[in-house]
């Protein structure tokens, strides 16, 4: 790494900011984010306490971050149920910003977001990604992860139905 690669590490709730800023720039950027642009909730509180929660260690949820100053280029979110029977899963939602795309930032964020996962005792990461986001499937094709099953028409995009593939990486 040097000194110009953005830093890439757990988020924290001061990052709160930096990443609520990150994903309305990505719901404008993209139409493979779930969200539509206006969509997203503007208050960072709800994410202050959700990272403080993660970083304190009372939620096995988390997100890795990647900044470049006080500016967040992309992130991994790593959302657990807190159910017995599914704290061993995670849903994974990724997002990295146009100008960064295919420079890697996105595959070392996923690659922090499993080394994380393993850490935490996980067993398995899951996704979905749109059938036309060639790129992001790619990408976790290329860090192992499986398709697991199609999602016929299972979203509305600016008027179209789009398929999404149910993605996922064993961790055992």
């Amino acid at each position: 790494m040097n000194a110009t690669d953005p830093l890439i590490r757990l988020a924290r709730p001061g990052d709160a900011s930096a990443l609520v800023e990150l994903q309305h720039i990505l719901d404008n950027e993209t139409e493979f984010m779930l969200l539509e642009p206006g969509e997203r909730e503007p208050d960072l509180e709800p994410l202050k306490l959700r990272l403080a929660a993660c970083t304190e260690g009372r939620d096995l949820s988390y997100l890795v971050v990647a900044l470049d100053g006080p500016a967040a280029l992309g992130y991994v979110d790593v959302s657990v149920l807190p159910y017995a029977r599914a704290r061993r899963t995670g849903h994974v939602v990724s997002g990295v910003r146009s100008g960064q795309r295919g420079q890697g930032l996105g595959g070392a964020l996923i690659r922090m977001a499993v080394e994380e996962a393993q850490a935490r005792g996980m067993r398995r990461l899951e996704l979905t990604v749109m059938e036309q986001n060639r790129r992001a499937l790619a990408l976790y094709l290329n860090c192992g992860f499986q398709v697991e099953g199609l999602r016929r028409a299972a979203l509305d995009v600016q008027g179209h139905r789009v398929n999404e593939y149910y993605m996922g990486l064993l961790l055992d």
